[in-house]
């Protein structure tokens, strides 16, 4: 990852065929673990919930050894990413059935319409964010600094969260991870574009197209997530 230098400007509104195919690989493969989430939570939902719901929702060491395990996977992919593209894949997929056990328990705690809101909200948050952040020509690299920082935040703000819950303090932190995961959104597209114009004709891009899969599909979940916590909300939940 050294070679990429992102303290240069650059012109970042290029898109020939070969970024035109980075691109379609990379959305096909968060596309599938997107749906494999789906399926996932289905299936949770279905057939395991009183598993589950013992396993994370009801038990502090279980969610935080859920958190624990999807930062090692998120560790391990990043490692893997361009040595061995293959596994790499397995553990975004991986990864995916692991973000399914919480997409399982939302569908059994919020009602259809509520997460149906959610999902067409951040398909649409997260569309609109994309395109910006392939098409715009203005240097959005000043953000990643903005972003991490503000990343940390979350993730702290959350895990005391966990520990001495709160309602309104939940639905900020909701709030604040739909701005921060939008913004991460054209972020995360634009530094794709970067990073595959200087990697192109070095290497297979595969591992790369992976890795941005991993991001943006960490962008598009997290919008989910918190979308459902806010339309849960005002739609109620089905107890």
């Amino acid at each position: 990852m050294d070679n990429f230098n992102f303290n240069t400007r650059r012109d970042v509104t290029g898109m020939d065929a070969g970024m035109r195919a980075f691109f379609k690989q990379t959305y096909s493969f968060m596309g599938l673990a997107v749906l494999v989430t789906a399926v996932t939570g289905f299936i949770v939902q279905k057939f395991f919930l009183a598993q589950v719901y013992a396993l994370i929702a009801g038990n502090l060491i279980g969610t935080l050894a859920l958190l624990g395990i999807q930062l090692l996977i998120i560790t391990m992919i990043g490692r893997a990413t361009f040595k061995n593209p293959a596994r790499a894949f397995g553990l975004l997929m991986a990864f995916a059935v692991v973000e399914g056990l919480t997409v399982g328990l939302l569908l059994a705690i919020y009602t259809g319409a509520s997460i149906m809101m959610a999902f067409v909200s951040a398909a649409a948050v997260f569309g609109g964010m994309a395109l910006y952040g392939v098409f715009t020509k203005r240097d959005l690299s000043g953000m990643g600094g903005a972003l991490f920082g503000m990343l940390i935040g979350l993730f702290v703000a959350m895990l005391i969260n966990m520990f001495f819950p709160n309602g309104i303090v939940s639905l900020l932190i909701s709030f604040v991870s739909v701005i921060v995961f939008s913004l991460y959104t054209a972020y995360d597209n634009q530094s794709l574009k970067v990073m595959y114009s200087q990697f192109a004709g070095q290497a297979d891009t595969t591992g790369l197209a992976i890795n941005g899969a991993l991001r943006l599909y960490l962008d598009f979940i997290n919008l989910f997530f918190a979308l459902v916590r806010i339309f849960g909300v005002a739609g109620g939940s089905r107890d």
